[in-house]
């Protein structure tokens, strides 16, 4: 179980934010010795805003886990606790922003999922994604089930196998055994080979990702990157845009619906 905020008991709660907790601080174990920053170390900075979590000053808590981040260190967990926190101050800016980073390293995730779906509906801008082609859409979302690692280690598994399966050809003492072992060699072969392919196309993903929050109350789109151009929408907090370019101080964003605009870069929050 894992901390979900919205209408549940202190206790039920408190049970899923401890397993939360847990989470990051194993996503957080993977570079090894925690890095300390001000006598603190990662993990001791997690248990403060455990705490603080569970005296409801979530300023403090958000404040202490973002103390992580600035860290150089990331996992869903530090961010879905993140979002968490900043959805009970009804920062939805905020909220949206680190759910928004959680699902981008856990897609799966259902809880930061539901979250951000209570976070978005409490924002005034809602727009009307372009349907996607349902190939496309598939393919992402079968990429999307696991994580870079969890495809790494599927794909390497598999590998693993199918050697097996081409050693069964190479030293099998009958035909059906070298045919067996041959067609299970070569499937599971293939299928690794589209793990890799998962795993590059997951983490390509997630360092290329052009996606940004608005963080003002509200802003001017305009036509180009010039305060005296013509203001072509506007748009409010919490918004999630697509980045498509760049020119100085200027963003040119595209909404889900396809609409674009230039926008000042201090207004966004890359994800």
């Amino acid at each position: 179980m894992r901390l979900y905020v919205l209408q549940e008991n202190m206790k039920y709660r408190a049970m899923k934010y401890l397993a939360s907790l847990i989470v990051a601080t194993l996503a957080l174990s993977v570079w090894g010795q925690t890095p300390a920053l001000e006598g603190y170390t990662a993990d001791s900075l997690i248990a403060r805003g455990n705490s603080y979590y569970m005296q409801h000053q979530y300023n403090k808590a958000a404040e202490y886990y973002e103390r992580v981040v600035d860290m150089g260190l990331e996992s869903a967990g530090l961010y879905y606790n993140l979002g968490n926190a900043f959805y009970k101050q009804k920062r939805m800016a905020e909220a949206i922003l680190f759910y928004e980073k959680a699902l981008l390293l856990h897609p799966g995730d259902d809880d930061t999922r539901q979250n951000l779906a209570l976070a978005n509906s409490q924002i005034l801008d809602k727009i009307d994604a372009v349907p996607v082609f349902f190939l496309k859409r598939w393919l992402n979302a079968f990429r999307d089930i696991m994580t870079p690692d969890q495809w790494a280690v599927t794909g390497l598994v598999l590998f693993i196998i199918s050697m097996a399966g081409f050693l069964m050809y190479v030293v099998g003492r009958n035909i059906a055994i070298q045919k067996g072992g041959f067609a299970v060699g070569i499937v599971l072969l293939l299928i690794s080979l589209l793990s890799v392919a998962m795993t590059l196309g997951r983490m390509q993903n997630i360092r290329k990702h052009d996606h940004a929050i608005i963080m003002d109350t509200s802003v001017n789109a305009h036509s180009s990157p010039d305060k005296q151009s013509t203001s072509v929408f506007i748009l409010h907090e919490g918004t999630k845009v697509m980045v498509v370019d760049s020119v100085q101080r200027w963003k040119e964003i595209r909404l889900a619906n396809g609409n674009q605009g230039w926008v000042p870069a201090t207004v966004l929050r890359h994800i």
